[in-house]
């Protein structure tokens, strides 16, 4: 069965994209289906560069063991599930930084 990741970016657990992850959740254990949640917030992800970080990035390595477990995690994933408000009209900064890093 796919594994699928649910990558979640919000600091307020009473907002409406908690009740969106809720749900989310909800319905895949309802189905079934095996799931992951990254949280970003929750795991303290930094999402700046730092200088160590910023001369790995060319060979996929990093210094950050939360950016090496999410590697991780999203090569065994199959599906993935973003999570996230836009404020803006962009990317929250803990997204754009988990794109950048991960």
């Amino acid at each position: 069965m796919a594994l699928t990741t649910i990558i979640y970016a919000h600091p307020y657990n009473q907002s409406f994209n908690h009740a969106v992850l809720q749900e989310t959740l909800r319905l895949l254990e309802a189905k079934g289906e095996p799931c992951r949640l990254i949280d970003l917030y929750a795991d303290g992800f930094n999402p700046v560069y730092t200088t160590e970080e910023l001369a790995l990035f060319n060979s996929g390595q990093a210094t950050d063991p939360l950016v090496l477990s999410y590697q991780q995690i999203l090569q065994e994933t199959q599906r993935l599930i973003l999570i996230f408000p836009v404020w803006w009209a962009d990317v929250p900064a803990v997204v754009k930084g988990f794109f950048d890093k991960v």
